[in-house]
């Protein structure tokens, strides 16, 4: 029986930020982790959350030692929220909420109001790479308040919040964002802050391993090199803390996959389509005409069921797939027909006639396997 990881919004990464918010009196509709509540309440002036890009806990175990600085600190293992991938669980992150809520389900989204599929970090044509001279279709529709204003509000800015990430991300919030252009910087920047006499709140973010998995694979030479150099880092900024909490974590995992298989060579598939899928090529939102639903079934089951679950958009909603409460009304439009989710190593594509390149990654994420699923929770203590 294969090994497939669902999500746990008792127990997931949107429960770090939980426990967060309401540390800082910040209301959150989540449960807090008990294993980082316990240690907040030993006041530290500081509290530091780094999040390293697809660095689950899959990669600390083939990609260190196990005396290695991360997995000494390990505390808990988490689950990612559903789709495992950066833009569903960064916006989980940034905004508290989870996908169901907030709306940001994954890389390609069909947007009705602008009648195309859109990268949504980007606001790039999925297919045609247009940048679009539109408003952002992500932040005009799907737009949120980012969890270091909340946290500032609640605290009367008392507490100082401070975001470090990537130059180039566009940052949501109105705080202190600064940005970097490698790990080193990263930790270079939370070292000078947790030095100064404010109460703060450090929130940062780095693409990789993820950006080097992709690319090589996730237990490759150049992989190993990436997550030693983390490893490295962290030590060492461990060792210049006072008196702060160091919570790191990730997105998601990566697993190493095998080269896209395009739809476009399964005509019995695509007859059933209404229109192009999208999410993720390891999870895929489907909207098939309403007499071919059950022929779509039985040939994608038939075709694609040693790789993936084919879950009808009844199922995915009553198990809860992509979270709890109130959706944001974007997610219901995504949801289709079916939602297939990977189990295995299959990455599923799709051509439309605009587009005739094809991609492949190495390794990448958005399935439901343990590789990508399980993320750790690791805990550093500077009194």
């Amino acid at each position: 029986m294969k090994n497939i990881i669902y999500p746990n919004y008792e127990k997931s990464t949107l429960n770090i930020m939980a426990t967060l918010l309401n540390y800082y009196d910040v209301a959150s509709s989540y449960q807090s982790l008990s294993v980082i509540k316990e240690v907040l309440d030993k006041e530290y002036k500081n509290v530091v959350l780094l999040v390293f890009d697809g660095m689950g806990v899959d990669a600390l175990e083939k990609n260190l030692k196990s005396t290695d600085f991360l997995n000494r600190h390990l505390k808990e293992e988490l689950t990612a929220v559903a789709p495992s991938t950066t833009t569903a669980a960064m916006t989980a992150y940034y905004s508290g909420k989870s996908p169901f809520e907030h709306g940001w389900l994954g890389w390609s989204l069909y947007f009705k109001e602008y009648g195309r599929c859109i990268d949504t970090f980007l606001n790039t044509d999925s297919y045609t790479g247009e940048k679009l001279e539109l408003p952002h279709a992500g932040y005009t529709l799907m737009g949120y308040t980012h969890v270091l204003d909340r946290v500032e509000e609640a605290t009367n800015h008392h507490i100082k919040a401070y975001m470090i990430e990537p130059n180039y991300i566009n940052y949501q919030g109105k705080n202190t964002k600064i940005g970097v252009e490698s790990a080193q910087q990263l930790v270079d920047e939370v070292a000078k802050l947790v030095s100064t006499a404010e109460q703060k709140f450090v929130f940062g973010y780095w693409t990789d391993p993820d950006k080097t998995m992709h690319e090589s694979g996730c237990y490759s030479a150049k992989t190993k090199e990436k997550m030693t150099e983390i490893n490295e880092l962290l030590m060492n900024l461990s060792q210049q803390m006072k008196d702060t909490l160091l919570i790191i974590s990730a997105d998601h995992g990566l697993i190493d996959v095998e080269p896209t298989t395009y739809l476009n060579d399964y005509p019995e598939l695509t007859a059933c389509f209404l229109m192009p899928p999208f999410i993720e090529g390891r999870l895929m939102s489907f909207f098939i005409r309403e007499d071919l639903r059950e022929t779509f079934s039985t040939q994608f089951n038939k075709t694609f069921g040693d790789d993936f679950i084919l879950l009808t958009r009844q199922q995915a909603l009553e198990m809860n797939l992509f979270g709890y409460h109130t959706p944001h009304p974007k997610t219901l439009d995504f949801i289709g027909d079916f939602i297939a989710c990977a189990t295995g190593h299959k990455v599923l594509g799709y051509l439309p006639a605009v587009k005739k390149e094809k991609f492949n990654f190495t390794a990448t994420h958005a399935g439901l396997t343990r590789e990508e699923m399980v993320v750790p929770l690791i805990l550093v203590e500077s009194k």
